[in-house]
């Protein structure tokens, strides 16, 4: 009886032992991953090199109507029919204006190259400069001269010249190295300008005459309606709305270009002065003609104000390419003065 009790409290003595220890055994804390953030891998991204653009390339083309034309080299006269008997060739043309916008463009015509020939001037030429019937100049350098995708182009983009072909350095991206309206060209075999004797003077000189007289302006509001043209003045598109209710002038001048060339010219549009007006523009010391082949006329503020300076829509009545204006002090004298594929105004 005895041992069993002793048994039995040998069996407490261990169950309350037992009990002690798992009550000391401590819950380990949970780990908090929520701060733990994988790092991404970075792959390097491969480099590419640009592409350049493709070189343009001369593809000859047949059955070309040859219209009529003239242009002079180094005064030597050569028209359309000496270069019937050459072959003619389709240049596709990329090039960026001086508002930064590219343009792509398909011209045809003959090499200039051949032009030379048929002008008897056979060496290589490197410096050339070439000008448009109304006294705007272009400038040209270098090997390209004599490559076949150079052209005195007689149609662009499928449409006839209007009045004499284009001047076209199809490897250029600069639209300011083409011409409109080419109608003479001087050429070198050396870096300077050539000295030329006795040039043909065009025929449109004939009967011209500067009289220093101020021009006749006339009315032309009730009888013309220009379709749509866009520039900009300051940066602000200006369209027919804009000018609606302005009256519509008709100025006749004869101006002369720097190798005493006389032409006479008709300006449609409306006065400049009138338009500034009309966009809120009164206060003012000069305004710049900025053409979308990059050229670029200032006027004075006289100039800007007389009422005989046109912001003209129409020459010859003709309307201005890809929507352009003329920019027309008509009481100047020299072609200098005037400005064709007028983008945009700059008023200071």
């Amino acid at each position: 009886m005895k041992n069993r009790k002793l048994l039995s409290l040998f069996l407490a003595l261990c169950l309350a032992l037992t009990l002690a220890a798992c009550n000391g055994k401590t819950t380990p804390e949970p780990v908090d991953t929520s701060e733990q953030v994988t790092e991404p891998i970075e792959t390097p991204a491969e480099k590419t090199e640009a592409i350049p653009p493709a070189e343009p390339v001369a593809e000859e083309v047949k059955g070309i109507t040859i219209p009529e034309f003239s242009v002079t080299v180094n005064g030597v006269a050569v028209d359309h029919v000496a270069m019937a008997a050459y072959p003619t060739y389709s240049v596709q043309a990329t090039s960026v204006n001086s508002a930064g916008t590219e343009s792509t463009t398909t011209y045809i015509g003959f090499a200039l190259s051949d032009v030379f020939q048929a002008a008897g001037l056979t060496e290589s030429y490197i410096w050339l400069e070439a000008e448009a019937d109304d006294g705007y100049v272009v400038s040209f350098k270098g090997k390209d001269i004599m490559a076949n995708t150079t052209l005195l182009a007689i149609t662009k983009d499928g449409s006839q010249f209007k009045n004499a072909p284009w001047f076209a350095p199809c490897t250029s991206g600069t639209t300011g190295d083409y011409l409109k309206g080419c109608v003479a060209i001087l050429i070198n075999t050396v870096d300077e300008k050539p000295v030329v004797e006795d040039p043909e003077q065009p025929k449109e000189s004939e009967g011209l005459e500067l009289t220093g007289e101020t021009p006749e302006k006339l009315d032309r509001t009730e009888k013309v309606t220009f379709t749509d043209f866009s520039f900009e003045i300051n940066g602000n598109e200006v369209t027919n709305e804009t000018l609606e209710g302005l009256r519509i002038y008709k100025i006749t001048v004869v101006t002369e270009n720097k190798n005493g060339e006389l032409s006479e010219s008709t300006y449609t549009g409306y006065v400049l002065s009138d338009v500034l007006a009309a966009c809120g523009i009164d206060d003012y010391s000069s305004v710049k003609a900025v053409a979308s082949d990059g050229y670029e006329t200032e006027l004075s503020k006289e100039q800007a104000e007389s009422e005989y300076t046109l912001v003209a829509i129409e020459k010859d009545k003709e309307t201005g390419e890809d929507g352009t204006i003329w920019v027309a002090p008509c009481s100047e004298s020299s072609s200098r003065s005037y400005c064709k594929l007028v983008s945009s105004l700059v008023v200071e």
